[in-house]
């Protein structure tokens, strides 16, 4: 493979295709992982009619399931791919649950946040070998309890109970809130990777690794609806899409599919943005560096949540170079 190589999870549809088609545009081969292998061919073949056969390829990923996690990663390990940007783009939003991971964990918890964790780890040491390199983690919006989104505000207690439930009380599931709350997560994942990447000076002068955030805004025709009813389904994939080019140059939290996926790939491969960590990028900023909420800087919970993680994900010392023995 003579190109180097970008990662993007959930690049075969919305905003993860288009970011995924603007890189291989810049010249990246593009890997797209995905758990619908069929819909990742396809996304594959328009790539290469666009930019060339060698421009992209594709490899299953569930990161729902530790044990599929792993397994793509000796997939890349046994290709000795030459990875230099991951972007953490895939997701899901459950409208009926709790729904529960192989591993016991809600869905979207396990999605949205553990399964990128570990993924992130286990091929950070890679990202090392082939600095400078870059990390992006897709977030959004709804984190932030200032910003009217129609969705509930973050509501996190314990963290088994959230990696059990996606919320704060056991025994209690509210799709939305669980989502809502895993976003929140990507934001204090973002933050406390950086910190540890720089803490154990794997990002240095010349060999910089970048990790950021990014929000795309609300971004009609998205997979993120794949479980609402019929109707609503039919209206957010078909109806709200041309609303959404429409109301974008206006109202930039609201933006198609191909606009924020350009602006995602932007953050990802921008050489101006070579020493640029730890920031979030959202669409009421038009994507320049903004500030997330005041919840997601809380340095404590986002070092219990990397902990959690780590046992969560059942992440050992020799794993990732941020993890070592006691």
């Amino acid at each position: 493979m003579a190109r180097d190589v970008v990662l993007v999870t959930g690049g075969n549809s919305g905003i993860g295709f288009e970011c995924a088609r603007q890189l291989a545009r810049a010249g990246w081969h593009v890997l797209i992982a995905s758990r619908n292998r069929q819909a990742s061919a396809e996304a594959v073949d328009r790539i290469a009619r666009d930019s060339g056969a060698d421009a992209a390829s594709e490899l299953g990923l569930d990161l729902g399931s530790i044990a599929a996690v792993r397994q793509f990663v000796r997939e890349i390990d046994a290709r000795d791919v030459p990875l230099r940007a991951l972007v953490c783009n895939a997701g899901l939003q459950v409208h009926k649950g709790p729904s529960l991971s192989p591993d016991g964990y809600e869905l979207t918890f396990a999605v949205n946040h553990l399964g990128h964790f570990l993924l992130t780890n286990l091929l950070l040491a890679r990202l090392v070998r082939n600095a400078p390199a870059r990390i992006v983690i897709v977030a959004s919006g709804v984190h932030d309890p200032k910003f009217r989104t129609g969705m509930p505000k973050p509501a996190v207690a314990d963290l088994a109970t959230l990696a059990a439930t996606g919320g704060p009380r056991a025994g209690a599931f509210d799709g939305r809130l669980a989502y809502v709350n895993s976003k929140l997560c990507n934001l204090w994942f973002t933050y406390e990777l950086i910190r540890r990447i720089e803490a154990a000076g794997l990002s240095r002068e010349g060999h910089w690794v970048s990790v950021n955030a990014f929000e795309p805004g609300l971004v009609p025709g998205s997979g993120l609806a794949r479980d609402y009813p019929p109707v609503l389904r039919f209206i957010w994939d078909r109806v709200l899409p041309g609303l959404a080019r429409v109301l974008s140059p206006a109202v930039p939290s609201i933006n198609p599919a191909d606009k924020a996926g350009a602006a995602l790939a932007k953050v990802a491969l921008d050489p101006e943005l070579d020493r640029t960590s730890g920031r979030y990028f959202p669409s009421h900023a038009r994507w320049r560096a903004a500030s997330s909420s005041d919840a997601s800087y809380d340095q404590a919970q986002a070092r219990a949540l990397w902990d959690a993680s780590v046992g969560f994900a059942r992440l050992a010392p020799g794993e990732s170079p941020l993890l070592t023995s006691a």
